[in-house]
């Protein structure tokens, strides 16, 4: 997997890879209005030549037809999206395509924006994670997030129901 920085042209291909991880997803408009505020970074892990070769292969991922004939070796399996702000930064989301688990995707990624938030000078990194995802609490806690607080009822699941998010903060010094 490559690691590249992607801007508004990868709107679509963010908004799919989010709509295959979250129930809630955000779509594109949602991804092109992230582009709109300074600050705004995102990467994603593929092993496509270029955003358009994965958004196509993404398109044909979903087509059972197509499925059958593709391996994951020209597909975007994950991504990461956050914003600086002066001396703060936010992590909005870092999402894995379910294939793409389990692989150190999401390891790679956290640790290159956190890389690239050092070097911003970014002091104060803040995100927030679904209570009960424990694959993403452990990496974090392993990267030195700790837990500041809980946002009761915050994620709306699919069944129409309501889990919390957990508020995680890491400082560099």
């Amino acid at each position: 997997m490559i690691v590249r920085e992607v801007g508004r042209e990868a709107a679509d291909l963010l908004s799919a890879i989010h709509e295959e991880c979250f129930p809630n997803y955000w779509n594109i408009e949602t991804f092109n209005n992230f582009f709109s505020v300074d600050g705004t970074r995102v990467m994603i892990a593929s092993s496509c030549e270029s955003v358009s070769d994965c958004a196509e292969s993404f398109a044909a991922d979903r087509d059972p037809v197509h499925r059958q004939r593709r391996t994951q070796d020209d597909e975007a399996g994950a991504m990461i999206v956050w914003r600086n702000q002066h001396t703060q930064s936010d992590i909005m989301t870092l999402a894995v395509r379910p294939a793409f688990r389990r692989q150190g995707i999401a390891k790679t990624l956290l640790e290159e924006a956190l890389a690239q938030m050092e070097s911003a000078r970014v002091r104060d990194i803040f995100l927030d994670v679904e209570d009960g995802n424990m694959a993403a609490i452990k990496l974090y806690e392993a990267y030195g997030f700790t837990h500041l607080r809980r946002r009761k009822l915050y994620y709306r699941q699919k069944n129409g129901s309501h889990t919390d998010a957990l508020v995680m903060t890491k400082k560099f010094s």
